[in-house]
């Protein structure tokens, strides 16, 4: 569960109070139970640049002119309401609320957000529009290399049994000079033919289905499946037909704190371009522990779309998650996709509130590394509530470190000739919240690309 600003009290429209289930699951203590900054409505960008500043007489003019033109008799776009439940009571006395983990109201709020997202998308703001022409268009450098990086950025639509099912955004990342064919890269919900709200459930994917890349300049072409991972929802199709498409380089290393630009195209394959920062929050119980977050939205045709830095380096790859986006950074996608399965659920104590995190430090000399939450390795000493310190003899502070030294075990486990469904000894640091001590665990694992099983 997570809690967000404004979440003191829950809204009566709230789904329902915290059930036995919800109080008898296994849960931190308090002193390692986050209150997490989440802002369920994206932040406003705030730009800095003096050549905007110097155009908002611009911005005024068209917003009377928009107020103006619009019906006070119009309804408001409302955001739904987050079905929230009391997680954690603070050393003062009060209480903080965060979203439930039931999934019906879960899952119902999702729905909603969704919709709501879709009308939002519908919307012409003209602030937008012109802080978005100002910020892009205003910089003629800027302007160059991101016109650059979308070229790479195509649409693609899958079809079966004769129907359209998916629409996603691809990125072309390989060019083969010879055969004129190119690589791209997207999410392989493209090919999803069933996707559960958990994604820690099993998917159904159609591997068969035909699947149409468009270019910007309207030319289509069929493509071919190379692979695709069902833990990390990536997919490689290759372009059959002669076609010429430049490609964008991925960058393994993000840099936190930076502005990015999300380059994705909706389904009309027009390209979104919006600027976005990374968010420090965790992933919601039911999401992939190697997703990160960024403070934009894209449609659901954007999933697969680029996270581009401002050099127009691609450093991660979008998902249309809720309640906010989700992208996978570039540094897994460049990885042999064979990992060892821990069974784990991650939380980041780095994403905790600074007293949480103070509380730590003091009392146990921990500042950093990742709280189990869920944990299928009870059998091996592990508990909900432990930390994990290091992986394989690395210090690890976030879940794409660990997962770097994962894919990386997996890559030398091939290299040596070994199947890709054998079994990897994994050393993990743990520190025992009950017992207050450190020790190292040896998990005996399964190599594997499919979705991490919990038993």
């Amino acid at each position: 569960m997570r809690s967000g600003p404004g979440s003191k009290v829950p809204d009566s429209r709230t789904r329902r109070a915290a059930s036995d289930e919800d109080q008898e699951r296994p849960s931190l203590p308090p002193s390692l139970e986050p209150e997490l900054d989440l802002p369920l409505s994206t932040p406003q960008s705030q730009f800095n640049d003096s050549s905007i500043a110097s155009e908002e007489k611009q911005w005024e003019v068209a917003q009377d002119q928009q107020d103006s033109d619009s019906s006070a008799d119009s309804s408001p776009l409302r955001e739904p309401q987050a079905p929230l439940v009391p997680i954690l009571r603070t050393p003062s006395g009060e209480v903080v609320y965060g979203i439930t983990d039931d999934p019906v109201a879960a899952q119902a709020y999702h729905w909603a957000y969704r919709k709501y997202e879709e009308k939002l998308g519908t919307i012409t703001d003209t602030k937008v529009i012109i802080l978005c022409f100002l910020l892009y268009y205003g910089i003629p450098k800027q302007k160059k290399i991101f016109l650059n990086a979308s070229k790479s950025v195509v649409s693609l639509s899958a079809y079966h049994d004769g129907t359209e099912i998916n629409q996603c955004t691809g990125i072309v990342v390989e060019w083969d000079d010879v055969k004129k064919s190119a690589i791209i890269l997207t999410s392989a919900w493209i090919i999803c033919t069933k996707k559960p709200f958990d994604d820690w459930s099993y998917k159904d994917y159609a591997p068969e289905a035909k699947v149409i890349v468009r270019i910007p300049d309207d030319t289509t072409s069929d493509c071919r499946l190379l692979y695709f991972s069902k833990h990390f929802d990536i997919a490689f199709f290759e372009t059959m037909g002669e076609l010429t498409l430049p490609i964008v380089p991925l960058k393994p290393d993000l840099e936190y704190g930076q502005n990015l630009c999300v380059l994705a195209r909706d389904n009309k394959t027009d390209l979104i371009c919006t600027t976005v920062r990374v968010k420090y929050v965790d992933p919601y119980e039911y999401q992939h522990n190697h997703y990160l977050f960024i403070d934009g939205s894209i449609p659901k045709c954007g999933t697969g779309g680029a996270l581009a830095d401002f050099r127009g380096n691609i450093v991660g790859m979008l998902f249309c998650t809720l309640p906010i986006v989700a992208f996978i950074p570039s540094s897994l996608i460049l990885t042999q996709l064979v990992r060892p399965q821990l069974g784990l659920k991650l939380r980041t104590v780095d994403f905790l509130e600074m007293a949480h995190i103070e509380l730590l430090s003091r009392k146990y000399n921990i500042s950093s590394g990742l709280i189990v939450r869920e944990c299928a390795a009870e059998k091996h000493g592990i508990r909900v509530g432990d930390v994990i310190l290091s992986c394989q003899g690395e210090n690890i502070s976030n879940v794409t470190q660990l997962e770097d030294i994962l894919l990386g075990v997996g890559e030398r486990h091939l290299e040596k000739g070994n199947d890709s469904g054998s079994k990897v000894d994994v050393e993990v640091g743990v520190f025992h919240v009950r017992k207050c001590s450190r020790r190292l665990v040896t998990l005996t694992v399964e190599l594997s690309d499919g979705i991490e099983v919990f038993h």
